[in-house]
């Protein structure tokens, strides 16, 4: 939830902010309303994204409920679809550090 209070700061920066769950669609909409976020979830039921950034948790099996959860992270992937940075952990308890999250966008919106 620590992102949802920076949002306007990323948007600042001309960066839009989206989280992606393995839950269904209905279920991330409810907990967006829920939560108040001020970002999308998105759906990817089928981890297609997740494998696709490489960032998918291979401690689940296909047919396990889990199967699909990503490493927590962020990606930052610029308009023509190229990833500028992937800051991607192992376990769900340590997540990447906002501040230094913020000046690598800052960075990265400045010489591109």
């Amino acid at each position: 939830m620590q992102l949802n209070e920076r949002v306007e700061e990323f948007q600042a920066l001309g960066v839009n902010i989206a989280a992606i769950s393995y839950d269904p669609y209905l279920q991330n909409s409810s907990f967006v309303e829920e939560q108040d976020l001020k970002y999308p979830i998105l759906a990817d039921q089928n981890a297609d994204t997740v494998k696709g950034f490489g960032i998918l948790n291979q401690e689940y099996a296909e047919d396990h409920p889990a199967y699909g959860i990503p490493h927590p992270g962020i990606i930052f992937v610029l308009p023509d679809a190229t990833i500028q940075f992937k800051r991607a952990v192992p376990g769900y308890k340590e997540r990447p550090n906002l501040d230094e999250l913020v000046l690598a966008v800052r960075e990265a919106t400045v010489s591109s």
